[in-house]
């Protein structure tokens, strides 16, 4: 079955630029005829708001976005986590070092690449390859995958003992999810997410990365930027904007939100987005 999923994290509300991308992937995936999934990413409880799990699944639901499959919860996958560190273990080294160590450094300089005994107190680092990584993107074409000049060796878990958000994404992506249409600000990750499935034996999904929704000074919004929460009663007309961010624009006469979301599957098009979103304006 073609798959494909949004995967909010429960630090806040949705708001436009969610929905932006919430709407494409699911658009993506039911033109294509498969099953669109839902997935919490919830892995870091003390950036979560406690309301935001709810605010999400009642906003996705008043925009006509139902999963085809029951939610999906990443603090339910610690078991799987944990079986993918220890296939890791081989390619694992224990880093002490401190963020303020590391500030002066460009990428990580290796310091702990020798510490191959579990330690406590360690965050745990995957030793890279030279290998070249790169693959072809939906929307944007040829992609350069030589990340670890970039990036150096990254943490699969954090000293807190949090899994990392690449070791759990890869974990949940591979074999399990066709296609990932995301924002482009998500890009960076890609590579090391890839990175891991390749270790694990896993399979990656295709990536789309569509331009982020930005305010007008180019900031992109997110939570952390106060981007207006999406209001729920106001939902066609969200839609409608979204769309039009998007590059589409939906006959007039349609006024409801599953016949407008039926027009959107049937029209959408990768090719029609621009490469720069239309910045966004408050409704």
């Amino acid at each position: 079955m073609i798959t494909g999923r949004f995967a909010p994290s429960p630090t806040g509300p949705l708001h436009m630029g969610s929905l932006v991308t919430a709407l494409a992937s699911y658009c993506s995936i039911k033109q294509a005829g498969g099953e669109w999934l839902v997935r919490i990413d919830d892995l870091d409880p003390p950036r979560q708001d406690p309301n935001a799990v709810n605010a999400i699944i009642r906003c996705l639901t008043a925009h006509g976005l139902h999963p085809d499959r029951p939610i999906i919860f990443q603090s339910d996958h610690a078991g799987a986590y944990e079986s993918a560190l220890q296939k890791l273990a081989p390619n694992l080294f224990y880093c002490k070092c401190s963020r303020k160590k590391l500030r002066a450094h460009d990428r990580y300089p290796g310091t702990c690449r020798e510490a191959r005994t579990p330690l406590p107190d360690r965050a745990v680092r995957v030793l890279l390859s030279d290998t070249e990584h790169g693959y072809c993107d939906g929307f944007l074409g040829s992609v350069d995958g030589n990340f670890a000049a970039q990036l150096g060796d990254f943490i699969v878990r954090r000293r807190d003992g949090l899994i990392s958000y690449n070791l759990a994404t890869a974990v949940d992506d591979g074999n399990t999810i066709s296609e990932v249409l995301r924002g482009q600000d998500l890009l960076p990750v890609t590579a090391p997410q890839r990175y891991l499935m390749q270790l694990l034996g896993l399979t990656a999904p295709d990536y789309t990365h569509i331009p982020c929704l930005e305010f007008a000074d180019g900031t992109k919004l997110s939570k952390q930027t106060h981007a207006p929460p999406l209001n729920e009663h106001s939902a066609l007309a969200n839609l409608r904007a979204a769309l039009g961010y998007l590059g589409f624009q939906a006959p007039d006469a349609i006024d409801s939100v599953g016949i407008l979301l039926n027009w959107s599957i049937a029209h959408f098009d990768l090719s029609q987005i621009p490469t720069k979103l239309p910045k966004y304006q408050p409704s």
